[in-house]
């Protein structure tokens, strides 16, 4: 077989190039067209995420917040049925009080729904809010003490920064369908349109 000369090819037209042109001129546009769409489509993808996280961080602080409090006001309040404390007043009313627990409960369901199960790390975070949960419970029915709650909502908010930074990078990084875009299709159109120009160019190709 006789190698490929890749000299000008001596006998193509003035229409030859001019179809060539339009061949490549179609292919390149085909290849930025697909990867504007994409593009726009991840920045879309991208900005849903984005109030995804900040949505989940208003609720986290919310729910560490109000179950601290809390805590700290059912200590209080346990306290104040002892007889050396009956007479001093409450730092917040009973109203109060169930208001944040159900505060607190809301927050909790809402980040629950937020979260993809499917992700270790979000099962993880779910996990430690759940044993935070309990401990309150059981600090409510004196079974336990409020150090070891606070210590288990603790344990979730050090956890939680974790699965809120993951995300971001992932912003960062754009998603995959962008990715493959921009690094694997558009430079693949723009490659098999420069062979296609080299066969036609050396007579492989007819047009």
């Amino acid at each position: 077989m006789r190698p490929l000369d890749f000299a000008m090819h001596p006998d193509l037209p003035a229409q030859s190039l001019a179809a060539i042109a339009t061949v490549v001129a179609a292919l390149i546009a085909a290849a930025f067209s697909f990867v504007n769409l994409t593009l726009n489509k991840e920045q879309k993808t991208s900005e849903f995420r984005q109030a995804w996280i900040d949505g989940l961080r208003e609720d986290l602080a919310a729910f560490f917040a109000g179950a601290r409090a809390f805590a700290r006001a059912t200590e209080e309040l346990k306290s104040a049925a002892s007889a050396s404390r009956a007479a001093l007043p409450l730092a917040m009313s009973p109203e109060k009080i169930s208001d944040i627990r159900y505060q607190a409960a809301e927050t909790r369901y809402r980040i629950q729904l937020r979260l993809n199960l499917k992700e270790p790390e979000h099962k993880e975070l779910l996990r430690l809010m759940l044993v935070a949960a309990d401990e309150q419970n059981k600090f409510l029915a004196d079974k336990s003490d409020v150090e070891r709650t606070l210590q288990a909502i603790e344990n979730a908010a050090d956890y939680a920064p974790q699965i809120l930074k993951a995300e971001w990078e992932r912003v960062k990084r754009g998603e995959l369908a962008f990715r493959l875009a921009r690094n694997w299709i558009a430079p693949a159109i723009v490659l098999i349109s420069l062979l296609f120009v080299a066969l036609v160019w050396v007579g492989r190709v007819k047009i």
